[in-house]
């Protein structure tokens, strides 16, 4: 599948920087590997259940997922969101669909992967939004969120200093959110602070983020990332984004 073949659009009527729910101004940063090296799990799952896997149409889904992701964001009334990615096409995704997109620097001599990505929008939010009384560091790869569940998430959240949301199995994060104060006092700590990745939900702790809804009983939207294909279909099962539907639909 032709990535052009991915809608899009998104609907920009709420983009007009009012505060998240909570009455807090809430800044998102996304990271989004390069579309032909993404979802290396994803790949291998959908190649034994259907027999192939093609890097072309694996790329539209991994498009597809993170815009839908943005779409939930921005109904929660979170306006303010940034992209990190060293690939040119989500980059060029997220500025059609009004976001900002930073551009990953990945050499040799430069440290990367996805912290380091989160870490760099992060500096980037905190410099373009200096109001933002709240950053968000969000999985982009969530088809099934919903506007509702991050509403509730971001209602619950600010009572803590750093908070977070695992997984469905309840070892990865989804989420991870961070108060900035009036004054700025360790705004710096928060763009060390993700630590995504095999066990993060564990590594967050170490870090004294509360976790939010420790009995894993809530909000099984966002706690439904996509790394494989048994991922996928639960997601499908929750109810997909429409452009996560529309791209497998083309698959």
């Amino acid at each position: 599948m032709d990535h052009s073949a991915v809608d899009m659009s998104v609907d920009l009527s709420a983009a007009t920087g009012s505060p998240a729910a909570g009455g807090a101004t809430v800044a998102a940063v996304l990271a989004v590997k390069s579309l032909q090296r993404a979802k290396s799990r994803l790949a291998a799952t959908l190649s034994s259940a259907a027999g192939h896997d093609d890097p072309t149409s694996r790329g539209s889904l991994v498009l597809a997922m993170f815009l839908d992701t943005v779409e939930a964001l921005r109904g929660a009334g979170v306006t303010r969101v940034v992209v990190v990615s060293p690939d040119d096409e989500v980059l060029d995704a997220a500025r059609r669909a009004g976001m900002h997109g930073l551009p990953e620097v990945v050499s040799p001599t430069t440290a990367s992967g996805l912290n380091v990505a989160f870490g760099h929008g992060a500096r980037w939010a905190r410099g373009r939004w200096p109001d933002s009384t709240r950053l968000m560091f969000v999985q982009a790869d969530l088809p099934a969120a919903t506007s509702a569940s991050l509403r509730e998430v971001l209602r619950e959240a600010p009572a803590h200093r750093l908070s977070f949301l695992t997984d469905r199995d309840g070892t990865g994060t989804v989420l991870l959110l961070g108060n900035l104060t009036p004054d700025r006092a360790g705004a710096e700590a928060l763009d060390d602070a993700p630590r995504f990745g095999p066990g993060s939900a564990a590594a967050h702790r170490a870090t004294g983020a509360v976790e939010l809804d420790p009995a894993h009983s809530r909000w099984i939207d966002l706690r439904t990332d996509v790394d494989t294909a048994t991922d996928l279909a639960a997601a499908r099962a929750l109810g997909l984004g429409p452009h996560t539907a529309d791209a497998l639909r083309h698959m």
